[in-house]
């Protein structure tokens, strides 16, 4: 008999843990709190523009995921970004080559959805478990008083704050979960109908508040319409500002970037901020994954090893082998 197993998130760790248990015989569906996919693998939408908010690119150090990498550039859904360094116009050296989806950062994980049975807009917030007709499962409840299930495995592939809420009683689980520490990053979009940074596509540590300035529409595939520039606060100033209202933020980090790069005062024609309240980790788990044949149970995403994509597509990829190996 087919497995039903479940998957809550549908970031690269979820979807590629679903797509290994798909692949081994299982019956996947995912659950997933937003009304997109691919978690900070990301792209926003604003009229006829879009933004990279959240990953700026990706990298591959290890076959797995460098094979990954060239299947779905292969399929056209990403491509290598070469941007340019330095005043000077130039191509930085870069010890891995920059990997970028096309025509956005979340077609990255659109190969991962295909044969997946995906919700969105459902936030789960307990796993509880049941016995129905002889048989044991997990029923996942969300916030609109609905559930779905039994399921013989759950794989919870969120934040790990989120995670240690779902995994409730598990404390055997939930309490490996407690060294992880991940912070808050601000992403600023802006788009204005002609260019206005220098002769240079990214810049990294600008300032105490900035981290981070690219510009998006740099990118292969973007519109070059105008000219679409993203940017990341810093940890300290992210931490800070977290609970402050997007605009004042929005407003606040724009300055910043124009004092920084003595930029004209020309006005945005769109300006928007959007806080990723875990965007980053400061201290990972130390392992690829967490999982419990006693309870069926496992956890997954990139603060296991660290912060990179690779690591979360490591992650999910090694949970859902374990699951189904448990079968």
């Amino acid at each position: 008999m087919t497995q039903q197993t479940a998957v809550i998130g549908a970031g690269l760790a979820g979807l590629t843990c679903a797509q290994t248990m798909r692949r081994a015989g299982c019956y996947v569906e995912v659950f997933e709190e937003e009304r997109v996919i691919g978690g900070r693998i990301a792209t926003l939408r604003a009229g006829a523009q879009s933004f990279d908010h959240g990953a700026q690119y990706v990298t591959a150090r290890g076959v797995n995921f460098g094979t990954y990498l060239d299947e779905v550039s292969g399929s056209g859904y990403a491509a290598r970004w070469l941007p340019r360094t330095n005043e000077g116009g130039e191509n930085g050296v870069q010890m891995l080559p920059w990997i970028v989806g096309t025509p956005g950062m979340a077609s990255l994980v659109r190969p991962l959805a295909e044969g997946v049975r995906i919700h969105t807009g459902r936030r789960a917030h307990t796993i509880s478990r049941s016995e129905t007709k002889g048989q044991a499962g997990w029923t996942i409840w969300f916030d609109d008083q609905t559930t779905a299930g039994p399921f013989h495995a759950v794989a919870i592939c969120v934040p790990a704050p989120k995670a240690r809420l779902l995994l409730g009683k598990l404390d055997d689980m939930a309490g490996q979960l407690s060294r992880v520490r991940m912070m808050p990053c601000w992403s600023l979009m802006v788009h204005f109908e002609s260019a206005v940074l220098p002769n240079q596509d990214v810049f990294s540590d600008m300032s105490e508040v900035i981290r981070w300035i690219a510009r998006n529409s740099s990118k292969q595939g973007r519109s070059r319409s105008g000219e679409n520039i993203v940017v990341h606060a810093s940890p300290g100033f992210s931490r800070e500002a977290e609970d402050v209202e997007p605009d004042v933020i929005a407003s606040e980090m724009w300055e910043e970037v124009r004092r920084a790069l003595s930029l004209t005062t020309a006005q945005p024609a769109h300006m928007q901020a959007h806080l990723w309240r875990w965007g980053l980790v400061d201290q990972s788990l130390g392992e690829s994954y967490i999982f419990s044949s006693k309870h069926m149970v496992g956890v997954a995403g990139d603060w296991c090893l660290g912060r990179l994509a690779e690591h979360a597509y490591e992650s999910g990829y090694g949970l859902g082998r374990a699951i189904t190996g448990s079968f």
